[in-house]
């Protein structure tokens, strides 16, 4: 095998350039990550789903739900065995299911990233690609 390692003086403006259109890339394939993983989040009460954010490369699905739900597991406050905690409380996860209903999204399910990653990656991948060269 061979190595190597190559040295750049690349000066500031190249580099500065280089950091902007990786942020920007990076901006626009979390806004697409977001919308095309929307059909996969649950959507019961529409809630999760219409608070969901992108901040930066950030996308934020909000709780106090929201870790439950993408898990898929059952989380309970540890005291008293209930789904509901008090404020400032803190929940535990049990090894039982949720089920979810489909009539608002039909793919609605647990790690619902991973499911449009699945389905999704070479389309992310042209969005990066695009968003890069075009800065």
């Amino acid at each position: 095998m061979l190595k190597f390692t190559v040295h750049t003086d690349m000066g500031e403006k190249l580099a500065a350039k280089l950091a902007a259109a990786s942020t920007r890339g990076e901006h626009a394939v979390a806004v697409r990550v977001a919308k095309d993983t929307s059909p996969f989040v649950p959507f019961l009460t529409e809630s999760l789903d219409k608070r969901t954010r992108v901040d930066g490369n950030f996308i934020i699905y909000p709780g106090p739900s929201a870790r439950m739900l993408y898990h898929g597991k059952l989380m309970v406050d540890p005291n008293t065995g209930s789904s509901y905690a008090p404020e400032g409380g803190t929940k535990v996860v049990t090894d039982k299911d949720l089920v979810f209903n489909k009539s608002g999204h039909a793919q609605a399910q647990a790690y619902w990233f991973e499911a449009s990653k699945a389905q999704n990656l070479d389309a992310w991948l042209r969005v990066a690609q695009k968003a890069v060269k075009k800065a």
